[in-house]
């Protein structure tokens, strides 16, 4: 078979829709505020991230906020090419009307932006297991796959539900129980209730939730979860994930950007403060391009550049009073703990490497050399580890080495025995930074929240972009919004404005063509061949392939977001006052 054969096998075999997927929790009603820039910019975010589709979580509440901000939501993601699908819940403001979900399946379930799966458009839910009989109504008046996430009735029952009227299961199970680590256990119960049928996997970084009015005050274990979950992911294979979450800022386990608008749910919540303000967690976005182009592609994927990203909590665990915090919630029948029980005083650290490096943790002038917890079989890949405080506190920085050069540097927000209103904020503040390209040695000075991205739909329509977003857009109808960065070199945070739009600096270079060499046929006669390529330069990576085909460097970093809990929300607060919200079981 000739090359040409061969290339042209290859460019049909790119343009095949991919199945699997991954989505982040967007809390539809802490985007009230949002103008369609607003939307935008979340959704580039999202891309540059090689996230799929956000999975719009709404309680039922009836009003033209909700309107708006869905047909907002829509109509920037038919501009950008990205997805949605809509989680209806049912633990906010109580149950929905079998025809309230069906009118939104039929006015957007068709819509080119909703997500699908064999075509039909895909539904989900928060909880709702006492409305499970209304689906088969639902599912034949607008033939949508159904994706329920009834984690509180567990994996078989669920699967069994009204006559086993789910066409596939979602478990919220996202969490490790007490002081230990994350396990596959559960996934492996819901995947084998499941069957044949497709399983999403809930993924999330973090859990931390004091806002006692909604009846939640406790933690659960985050510490290595984040790269816990990927490394489970890569191994279950399932055929969706859903990140938990893009915004719910009071349960701490946000990916995306912040706005001082959308922290509305802290005072409704009796919160002691607010403890998402100045706690970014962009840098949990650094690493998602090389994790999904693993989960989706296999293999060991290239590295575009070296990349760092890092968390702790900015105080020792009995530094300050514990909030009355619990490490897990006998309100799930778990076993308490005291929250300092159940987490670490470590900085947890994972790095994307071409080859073997040392990592080297300063807190407070102190160095350690961290012994890796985790390290790729063949040296490219992704490393993992962490250093415990031991007491010490002060300034905060790692840095990546290697044959005693610097590859990757960066600084963090010190450690403190000092807490606001003398409470723990057992929330994380998270950083990240990106290196030169494999074989550089001068060290990196990139900010989080400037990084080449890959970025994909759930339709295999993949693009490539640069972006710089140092700012975030105001909202429309507020006053200018602020976020917090981790900034390049000693400074720790920094809090800046956006404008409405962000820019791309991705080349898409004319079409060009490629000849190959003359080649004789049987007959004797010379035939050449002409291909048009599409050349595209990102970063200094370029990307050569054909003009219809996804061109995107993988492994580009990202630019710059257990047991099941119960059934509260400040969805009823926040249709009230349009404050931001919070949902857990």
């Amino acid at each position: 078979m000739s090359w040409f054969t061969l290339l042209m096998a290859a460019l049909a075999g790119a343009s095949a829709v991919e199945a699997k997927a991954v989505m982040a929790h967007f809390m539809l009603a802490n985007s009230y505020s949002y103008s369609l820039a607003d939307w935008q910019y979340d959704i580039k975010a999202a891309q540059d991230a090689s996230i799929d589709a956000f999975a719009l979580n709404m309680a039922y509440n009836p009003s033209s906020q909700l309107d708006q901000s869905i047909a907002n939501a829509f109509q920037a993601a038919n501009s950008l090419g990205f997805k949605l699908l809509f989680s209806f819940d049912y633990a906010g403001n109580g149950p929905w009307p079998a025809s309230a979900v069906i009118n939104y399946m039929k006015q957007y379930g068709p819509n080119s932006a909703h997500m699908t799966y064999n075509g039909k458009p895909i539904a989900t839910t928060f909880e709702g297991t006492q409305n499970s009989g209304d689906w088969a109504n639902i599912k034949s008046q607008t033939n949508c796959f159904f994706v329920p996430e009834w984690a509180s009735i567990g994996p078989s029952a669920a699967a069994s539900a009204s006559g086993g009227v789910a066409d596939g299961l979602f478990s919220w199970e996202a969490w490790p129980n007490g002081p230990n680590d994350m396990t596959t256990s559960r996934d492996q119960q819901w995947i084998s209730a499941a069957g044949r049928e497709p399983y999403m996997m809930g993924v999330s970084p973090w859990f931390y939730a004091n806002v006692p009015t909604w009846s939640k005050n406790w933690l659960w274990r985050g510490d290595d979860l984040w790269y816990d979950r990927w490394s489970q992911v890569l191994q279950l294979q399932p055929e969706w994930v859903q990140i938990i979450s893009w915004n719910d800022w009071p349960e701490s386990h946000y990916i995306g950007p912040q706005r001082n608008a959308d922290f509305g749910a802290f005072a409704p919540g009796g919160a002691p403060y607010n403890y998402a303000q100045d706690m970014p967690h962009d840098g949990w976005r650094a690493l998602l391009p090389y994790w999904i182009s693993t989960y989706k592609n296999g293999g060991v994927q290239p590295v575009a550049n070296e990349t760092l990203e890092y968390w702790y909590r900015l105080s020792p665990k009995n530094a300050c009073g514990d909030g009355g915090t619990s490490g897990n919630t006998a309100s799930h029948g778990q076993q308490q703990y005291r929250a300092a029980e159940v987490v670490q005083d470590n900085v947890f650290f994972t790095a994307l490497l071409d080859s073997p490096a040392d990592a080297i943790v300063t807190i407070g002038g102190v160095n350690t050399t961290a012994t890796w917890r985790n390290k790729p079989s063949g040296g490219r890949g992704l490393y993992h580890g962490s250093v415990p405080f031991n007491g010490r506190t002060g300034q905060v920085s790692i840095s990546v080495v290697r044959n005693g050069n610097t590859v990757i540097q960066q600084t963090g927000k010190p450690i403190s025995t000092s807490c606001q209103n003398g409470v723990t904020n057992w929330n994380a503040w998270v950083g990240s930074a990106v290196g030169n390209a494999p074989g550089a040695v001068s060290s990196s000075s990139s900010t989080t929240t400037s990084r080449a991205a890959t970025s994909s739909t759930s339709t295999s329509s993949l693009t490539t972009s640069t972006r710089s977003t140092t700012t975030i857009p105001a909202s429309s109808s507020t006053s200018t919004s602020t976020t917090s960065r981790t900034s390049t070199g000693t400074s720790t945070s920094t809090t800046s404005t956006r404008p409405a739009s962000s820019s791309s600096s991705t080349t898409r270079i004319p079409s060009s063509s490629i000849t190959t060499a003359p080649t004789t046929t049987p007959s004797g006669a010379a035939v050449t061949s002409t291909l048009t390529m599409q050349i595209t330069l990102t970063q200094n990576i370029v990307c050569v392939c054909s003009p219809n085909c996804a061109c995107s460097p993988v492994g580009a970093p990202a630019a710059i977001a257990p047991a099941t809990s119960a059934a509260t929300t400040s969805s009823t607060a926040a249709a009230a006052t349009g404050a931001a919200v919070s949902r857990s079981r």
